[in-house]
């Protein structure tokens, strides 16, 4: 018989604003490659996994957000964010942090983004219905 594991939930947010423009953190590497994400992070306990995206996006770019829809659910047992929900949101205040940046999804293909984000912005930008995986 198998013991039981926690499952954290992690959750991430693809944000767009009025103009289509979609919402990335930018990340130095030790040698000094920028890489673009989305603001990701854990739900805390007793906090829901909307509120929890919410403010994870608040603290990692600075910009408040309202939560629109679900972009899917990733599950991978091989990681230890075994859950990962992906919401899609628009900026409602706040101002843009030091380290966050507006982009057009156009542009992707030029940036250094890790294929699990694109695949993410490719689900967002896709409205039909969620992901599940």
């Amino acid at each position: 018989m198998r013991s039981a594991q926690r499952t954290v939930v992690a959750t991430s947010t693809v944000v767009f604003d009025d103009a289509g423009l979609l919402l990335m953190l930018r990340r130095r590497d030790s040698s000094g490659s920028v890489s673009h994400h989305l603001p990701q992070g854990p739900a805390f306990a007793g906090e829901s996994v909307a509120v929890a995206a919410g403010r994870v996006v608040a603290e990692a770019t600075g910009v408040d957000i309202e939560i629109t829809g679900l972009v899917g659910i990733y599950d991978d047992p091989s990681s230890a964010e075994q859950l990962a929900l992906c919401f899609r949101g628009r900026p409602v205040g706040g101002r843009l942090g030091a380290d966050a940046v507006w982009v057009e999804p156009e542009r992707l293909d030029e940036l250094d983004v890790p294929v699990s984000v694109r695949r993410r912005v490719e689900h967002g930008l896709d409205v039909s219905e969620p992901f599940f995986h």
